[in-house]
């Protein structure tokens, strides 16, 4: 096909989200081949990248701009599915953030924290963004602590 007919993908940095143009992190094919369908990972070619906006409906997308969305793929954590697990390795939920700051220690969150960073945790496969869940659930804690949904 000739190239003026044909739309470069950006080579500027990470890939952009074709729906909502935020900054992707590109994932493994073992993370994605642990949260799609073998039929809808073969559609996207290398780099994939996850989009991790809270309410784009994206969930992983490729530099020819085609795109899977949150409703085909498994395991999707918070934020993009409100009341998905925070750390799908461990089981932490946002309930147990919660019930944290009612009892005035993060315990719960401490632990998950600790346990992340050990050998054993299965991030790259458990969670859909291919990342520990240290940061998302720093996130969500101190978004509850300052009294944030």
């Amino acid at each position: 096909m000739n190239k003026a007919f044909c739309k470069e993908p950006e080579q500027s940095g990470r890939p952009l989200c074709p729906r909502c143009g935020a900054e992707g992190q590109v994932v493994t094919e073992e993370t994605l081949r642990a949260h799609l369908s073998a039929a809808d990972a073969e559609t996207l070619a290398e780099p994939v990248a996850w989009c991790d906006t809270e309410n784009c409906p994206v969930a992983y997308f490729d530099t020819l701009e085609r795109t899977i969305g949150i409703d085909r793929a498994t395991g999707i954590h918070w934020p993009k599915d409100p009341a998905g697990a925070l750390c799908a390795c461990h089981g932490l939920t946002c309930e147990d953030v919660d019930a944290d700051l009612a009892e005035g220690e993060p315990k719960r969150v401490r632990d998950i924290v600790g346990r992340a960073g050990e050998p054993g945790a299965e991030c790259v496969l458990r969670s859909a963004d291919g990342r520990s869940c240290v940061a998302r659930v720093q996130r969500l804690y101190v978004r509850r602590l300052s009294g944030g949904r």
